[in-house]
């Protein structure tokens, strides 16, 4: 049991393994609410106990609902409906996921899956309203699921990156865009799932778009995901005095760094590099390039 619980913890402290992380937070959601709905017949009047658990985890289409359980907007991007939603949701993050973070990286990917099913979800309540305002026969589920529509963001993300990337069943060679465009039809036959599905397809297809034109609009979003991933990180503390900011300077610094044995290990290594290869070698501090200089003159 130890040895399972390290290897979810190591899964959230690896870098640019987002993907599985993905996966993870969906299926503990899902287990959570499970556990805690299987719980509440436990209890006198379990319904009472039930509509509770739903309203704090799953978003509600009654809008009373969602502005006074406004913290489900974060939890429905990782709501499935039942355990083969899970699975396949599971498979098709997996597959696509992957396939997106070679090209845009984990963090990005991840960005992408759960801003992608947020916009679906404003997107269906706004075609929604101005359906019912043109019939009154327009009926919406008591709850929307999430998992879906992030799904369809990563697909259609990497259907902008990879239009003609061929995928083979039974060696049979499909391209991505025919593939994506299939499942995207077939949803519409729930009509609720279609319409979140396509909110999030648009939300992917653009953003890469758009990335393409050199406009990041997930940009603000993505130094608040920088600025909450560092609050969590313990602040490495270098054994140097402060030299001159002349070359001669900097010099002396890492030179003063090599002779007082320093030398950076592997997790700080790989940040380094990471950071390089998101944001260019000119985003890194004076004091990180000092290190980055030490590990280079490292001898295995």
């Amino acid at each position: 049991m130890r040895g399972i619980i390290d290897d979810i913890l190591n899964a959230f402290r690896k870098n640019n393994n987002q993907v599985i992380q993905l996966i993870l937070i969906g299926v503990f959601l899902f287990f959570i609410k499970l556990f805690l709905l299987f719980a509440s017949n436990l209890f006198p009047n379990p319904d009472v106990y039930q509509t509770f658990i739903q309203q704090n985890l799953i978003l509600s289409t009654n809008l009373k609902a969602v502005l006074t359980h406004p913290w489900t907007f974060i939890t429905f991007p990782f709501t499935n409906s039942g355990f083969l939603d899970l699975l396949f949701n599971g498979l098709a993050i997996f597959w696509f996921g992957n396939l997106l973070t070679d090209f845009l990286g984990g963090r990005k990917t991840f960005i992408v899956y759960f801003l992608g099913a947020i916009f679906s979800s404003f997107f269906y309540f706004l075609v929604y309203f101005l359906m019912s305002s043109i019939s009154k026969d327009v009926v919406m589920p008591s709850y929307l699921y999430g998992s879906n529509t992030g799904v369809y963001a990563i697909l259609f993300a990497s259907v902008a990156l990879l239009p003609d990337y061929e995928l083979s069943f039974f060696r049979i060679f499909i391209k991505l865009k025919y593939l994506a465009l299939a499942f995207l039809l077939i949803s519409f036959l729930n009509p609720n799932s279609g319409v979140l599905n396509l909110g999030g397809a648009i939300f992917g297809y653009l953003h890469v778009k758009f990335l393409r034109t050199g406009w990041n609009i997930l940009s603000p979003f993505e130094q608040a995901l920088d600025w909450f991933i560092k609050l969590g990180k313990p602040k490495n503390k270098m054994p140097f005095k402060s030299f001159s900011k002349t070359p001669v300077g900097d010099f002396q610094r890492k030179q003063h760094l090599v002779e007082a044995g320093y030398s950076p290990n592997q997790e700080e290594i790989d940040y380094l590099l990471d950071k390089i290869s998101n944001n260019g070698y000119e985003s890194l501090s004076k004091d990180e390039k000092h290190r980055l200089f030490i590990a280079s003159q490292k001898k295995d």
